[in-house]
């Protein structure tokens, strides 16, 4: 247990330093890197314009408001940018598996999923965080719920959501060692990310079905939004989230190592 603890701790200190690394990186050259931000910050604001027009006209999707609505939205953006800046680098798990660079991961004492992670930070979603963070600010104060508590709830259910997209993702990159090519399966992982963005009571049953008990993503924003609406009758779906989060990320990771197993190099 205790050499477990020591192992944690030095894949977390390890971690600042890639981080660091990165963010270096990221900062050398700074016009590029705002210019490409700025750019994501007015896609991201005209799909939220959209969405704004749209329920100003109708003021309501089912049985939830504008604002509620427009909650929701922003902790799907809020969540996606988190999980997209810190694990965007699972994309090139299939380039690393057809190409040989996954055995270099395999021979450092290191974790194999932890140096995929830890080896880049995404230039260009800070933008969609920062729109993400703004809109679900603005959402609180429409909702007479900015309140300390109500904020860090935002923050832990953020969090929570990146890790369940990350879960999806490790799981669709790690078909990769089975396939060599694992496109297919991380458009579908993109896919099913859309349903996070409007009330999930609004699909059909089997929908439902899917997106709260088989791949959880209704738990990136749908349920922790419940919270904050104080929606008695799901908000014991919403105080689950971050044990949801947790349990999606331990089954994927599960897979993942199992999935490392069928890995067959590439050879000279």
């Amino acid at each position: 247990m205790a050499e477990k603890a020591k192992d944690v701790a030095r894949h977390v200190c390890l971690y600042y330093w890639y981080l660091r690394a990165n963010w270096l990186s990221l900062m050398a050259y700074p016009i590029p890197f705002v210019t490409i931000n700025l750019a994501g910050a007015v896609y991201s604001l005209g799909s939220v314009a959209a969405v704004w027009v749209l329920l100003s006209r109708i003021h309501a999707i089912g049985e939830w408001t504008f604002p509620q609505v427009l909650l929701i939205y922003g902790l799907s953006i809020f969540s996606r940018s988190l999980f997209h800046l810190f694990w965007v680098e699972l994309m090139s798990v299939s380039w690393m598996v057809r190409t040989g660079y996954i055995d270099r991961l395999l021979v450092r004492p290191l974790n194999p999923l932890f140096q995929v992670v830890a080896g880049y930070l995404d230039n260009d979603d800070w933008g969609e965080l920062l729109t993400g963070i703004i809109l679900v600010w603005t959402c609180l104060g429409m909702l007479g719920q900015r309140t300390v508590w109500n904020i860090l709830w935002v923050l832990v259910a953020a969090v929570s959501g990146s890790l369940i997209f990350a879960s999806m993702h490790i799981v669709g990159n790690a078909m990769a060692f089975f396939t060599i090519e694992s496109s297919g399966f991380t458009t579908l992982a993109w896919t099913v990310d859309e349903f996070t963005r409007y009330p999930a009571d609004i699909y059909g049953k089997g929908v439902r079905t899917l997106i709260t008990w088989v791949i959880p993503v209704a738990f990136a924003s749908f349920y922790p939004a419940q919270l904050v609406f104080g929606n008695g009758a799901l908000m014991r779906m919403a105080l689950a989230t971050p044990v949801v989060a947790v349990v999606t990320f331990v089954c994927a990771y599960w897979f993942w190592t199992k999935a490392m197993d069928f890995y067959q190099g590439v050879g000279n």
